[in-house]
C-alpha cells in the first residue's frame, strides 16, 4: 500500500528541514499522536549526508476487539533509518519493527521543498505487511486477520504521517517557537 502526504508550512525550508533533521525532540509535543522519539545513531557519513536512526512510539488507540490479545506494545512503535540529503532537502527511510524485523516493509522518501518563504512537505510511505509473521498469530488466523491488521496499520500511519506536518503548523504557530 502506498501512503502519502503533502502540506505546506509557512516558513522557509532552511528553518524547517533542520529543525526535522536535527530537532525532532523539539516538535513532539505538537504531535498527539507521538508519545517520544529516541534517537539511538546520528552520523555524518559524507559531506552533504547524514545517517540517523530513530525510535519513535507511537500512542495507540482504537485496536479492534479481536486484536487485542494479539496487539503488543511494541507494534505501535518503529525503528527510522533515515539517509539525510541536505542539498536536496530530503530524507530516504526505511521503517523497522522492534516486535519482528520482517513484520512489514516500509521505505519512502520525504521531502522539505523550498517554495519561496515557505516549505512543501511531500511525505511519501510504501508498505507491505506480512500479519503471518507477528509473534503469537497463528498462520492459520494471519490470513483471516490480515485486512483487520491492514486496516489497523494504516490508521496508525496515516495520522503518524500527517503529524508530522502538522505537528511543525503547531510548533511554528506557538510564539515561544517562531524564527526571527
Amino acid at each position: 500500500m502506498r501512503l502519502e502526504v503533502e502540506d505546506t508550512i509557512h516558513q522557509p525550508a532552511d528553518i524547517v528541514y533542520p529543525l526535522v533533521r536535527d530537532e525532532m525532540d523539539k516538535i513532539v509535543p505538537y504531535m498527539p499522536d507521538i508519545e517520544r522519539i529516541d534517537t539511538i545513531k546520528k552520523e555524518r557519513i559524507a559531506d552533504n549526508r547524514l545517517e540517523i536512526v530513530n525510535h519513535w512510539f507511537s500512542k495507540p488507540s482504537n485496536v479492534p476487539a479481536v486484536m487485542k490479545k494479539f496487539v503488543k506494545p511494541e507494534l505501535f512503535s518503529w525503528k527510522d533509518f533515515a539517509l539525510w540529503k541536505d542539498e536536496l532537502y530530503c530524507v530516504d527511510y526505511r521503517l523497522e519493527s522492534p516486535l519482528a524485523k520482517d513484520l512489514y516493509e516500509a521505505s519512502g522518501t520525504n521531502y522539505f521543498e523550498p517554495d519561496g518563504d515557505n516549505t512543501r512537505v511531500r511525505i511519501t510511505c510504501d508498505i507491505q505487511i506480512y500479519p503471518e509473521r507477528m509473534p503469537g498469530v497463528p498462520k492459520f488466523l494471519a490470513k483471516k486477520i490480515q485486512p483487520a491488521i491492514e486496516g489497523m496499520i494504516r490508521k496508525m500511519l496515516e495520522p503518524n504521517l500527517s503529524s508530522l506536518t502538522d505537528g511543525l503548523t503547531r510548533y511554528f504557530a506557538d510564539p515561544d517557537n517562531r524564527p526571527g
